[in-house]
């Protein structure tokens, strides 16, 4: 038992070092230098590797327990023991240097600990995403770094098991007493706590600074959590009607109606969410955002356009989920209802109205099993690449892992618009400014930023602004033809970005919302100007989009109500002057980050930026969040009769 004892404390004791390490080096290269108090960190982090190791090293634990009956088995098991827990420990060892790099880069990426986005892998573009991995990220050093690591350590624990102990000539009370002892000790690592089971999925933040919770986790315990996450989303529980009513007490009704609009059905729609089209990148400099929109900037000058906006979440399929289907489940499309068809999605209240509706995307349908998904929602005519691929002949040659350059899409959109003999909404998705970042226009940038800019990018930061810049000048490129189209009178064009751009490292201490912000832009004909209030500053989210072209384009259409409002109306309703992200919150007063107990006030009146005031939430404020997720959720079940 005292060799089996070594073993664990010596390798725990190892691993957390690593872990430890791998902390330190994060907290130096990821996170702004004028942050204080890391300490939390380091303590945090070990409790959470304490918990993550002694469930890790539980078979080993329980081998020592039965090494005392070797007595009365009268087996010599010493050797299959020491070649079992050899390759037991070396196939961890190999695990843990794995998980360290795989926590750093995710991290670097997503600006999040690992979640059940990790399983993109799976349900996304696979091969394009491994090719992707494979040239990005140094995977050769780093697979024969673990290798290394694993050999010595199953060498380290060969050589451990050879330890001479001296026989022990206590009485047997004392050697209960310490087993007892030992047992319980091993429960409270188990539990990270001698009480209740600390340091849970739903318990983890120590700190209102949102950087420290996430760096402070254990990657292989953070795998768990959203494994389980990811599984729970596969459940889709039942849920109370009741609860339902008391939830639209407390938030809002669940429907909503359109005013009289003589408009209906009479103006063309296109939607376009644009891969990581963040605000972040533009950090408010007039001149680099002339440069970086390109064309797209003279129609951000003349049009509608909300900067105070936030996404739904930090992944493509999730707020694609969120803005077309209002459905928080980010595996909708591939679950069991994919063949469903839900009542009250875009595409249901548009086809009601007598709207032939088309998606459009650069990518592979495949993606997410969106195409299936789509035609059971009642979408009419699917494009992408493969399609856009066979009618124009140069699109092949700009192929990379997630599609072809959107320039092909928009003018297929164009053609669809161009020949329309009925009102159409087109909802399109860009994907060139997504990794590699192989795109780029024919004048491609050269820009020479200083020592400071370039450490906010975690990645080559001249493709991924040629890549930023391209895409937003081939949506200007082709909001130019609109422009000039004969149909200019009877379109809508609406665009924001599915997320903020995931490479580009944003300051926690005065960007919480405004780092991951996205524009909302409206191109909107004179003649539906009429009765139009505008107030560019005014907070918004992707709730908001489709209530406003609701009511943009249809009379007296009843929609689902998940708090959004029309961005060009006056405010009548304070309850709906808020934004969502599944990470934070704001409205009108300040910030609010859900890991934290506090708010944060804006700099001023025309930005997300946030001051260091901050205040204490009231029940409603520290309340809301919660509620109106569970609130996303129940409108969800309610319309796949998910009742009880």
């Amino acid at each position: 038992m005292r060799k089996i004892i070594t073993q664990i404390l010596i390798f725990t004791a190892i691993y957390m070092a690593i872990f430890a390490l791998m902390r330190a080096v994060m907290l130096y290269n990821l996170i702004e230098h004028d942050i204080d108090d890391w300490g939390g960190v380091f303590w945090h982090g070990l409790g959470h590797d304490m918990r993550t190791f002694s469930a890790i090293f539980l078979p080993i634990f329980l081998s020592g327990f039965l090494s005392y009956l070797g007595g009365f088995i009268k087996l010599n098991l010493a050797k299959f023991y020491q070649i079992i827990s050899s390759i037991y420990i070396a196939i961890v060892s190999f695990i843990v240097v794995i998980f360290a790099f795989i926590n750093y880069y995710y991290y670097q990426i997503y600006q999040n600990k690992i979640d059940m986005f990790i399983f993109g892998l799976k349900d996304d573009d696979t091969a394009a995403l491994i090719s992707i991995i494979w040239n990005d990220y140094p995977v050769i050093l780093i697979l024969l770094c673990a290798l290394v690591f694993a050999i010595l350590c199953g060498y380290l624990n060969s050589k451990i098991l050879k330890i001479k102990f001296k026989k022990s000539n206590q009485p047997i009370w004392i050697l209960i007493i310490c087993n007892i002892i030992l047992i319980y000790a091993y429960t409270v690592a188990l539990r990270a706590h001698p009480v209740y089971n600390a340091l849970r999925a739903s318990t983890y933040q120590f700190s209102t600074f949102k950087p420290f919770n996430e760096i402070s986790t254990n990657p292989i315990m953070a795998l768990s959590w959203a494994s389980k996450e990811y599984k729970n989303q596969a459940n889709f529980p039942y849920v109370d009607i009741n609860r339902g009513k008391e939830l639209q007490k407390r938030l809002f009704d669940m429907f909503a109606t359109t005013k009289q609009n003589s408009n209906h059905a009479k103006m063309h729609i296109h939607f376009n969410l644009m891969e990581s089209f963040g605000l972040g990148l533009l950090q408010e400099d007039e001149k680099l955002e002339k440069l970086l929109l390109g064309s797209l900037y003279s129609h951000f000058q003349s049009d509608f356009v909300f900067k105070r906006f936030l996404p739904s979440t930090n992944g493509t399929i999730d707020s694609l989920n969120r803005i077309l289907f209002q459905s928080p489940i980010i595996n909708l499309t591939s679950s069991k209802f994919q063949k469903t068809k839900l009542p009250y999605t875009v595409i249901d209240i548009y086809k009601k109205a007598g709207y032939r509706v088309v998606f459009a995307y650069a990518g592979n349908s495949a993606w997410y099993n969106i195409n299936y998904f789509l035609k059971a929602q009642g979408v009419d005519e699917i494009i992408d690449e493969t399609i856009l691929m066979q009618e124009y002949t140069n699109a092949k040659e700009s192929k990379h892992p997630y599609g072809i350059k959107d320039e092909y899409m928009y003018n297929k959109i164009y053609e669809i618009f161009n020949n329309a003999t009925k009102p159409t909404l087109i909802i399109s998705l860009g994907i060139s400014n997504h990794p590699p970042y192989l795109h780029k226009g024919k004048n491609e940038l050269n820009l020479d930023l200083n020592s400071s800019e370039i450490s906010r990018y975690s990645t080559d930061y001249k493709a991924l602004l040629n890549a930023y810049s391209y895409a937003n000048n081939s949506f200007g490129d082709y909001l130019n033809k609109i422009k000039n189209s004969k149909f200019k009178d009877k379109i809508i064009v609406a665009a924001t970005g599915d997320h903020a751009n995931r490479e580009y490292k944003f300051d926690y201490k005065n960007e919480i919302a405004f780092g991951i912000s996205v524009p909302f832009y409206l191109y909107i004909p004179q003649n539906l100007q009429n009765n139009i209030y505008y107030d560019k500053d005014r907070i918004g989210s992707h709730k908001d989009i489709f209530p406003t072209l609701y009511n943009l384009s249809l009379n007296e259409t009843k929609y689902l109500n998940i708090g959004g409002k029309n961005m060009l109306s006056k405010p009548s309703d304070e309850r709906f002057e808020f934004a969502m992200h599944i990470n934070v919150w704001a409205d009108n007063d300040g910030i609010y980050p859900i890991s934290s107990t506090k708010g944060y006030r804006y700099q001023n009146s025309n930005t997300l930026k946030n001051s260091n005031d901050s205040f204490e939430l009231d029940e409603s404020k520290a309340q809301f969040h919660k509620l109106y997720e569970e609130f996303s959720y129940y409108q969800l079940a309610w319309r796949l009769g998910l009742m009880k």
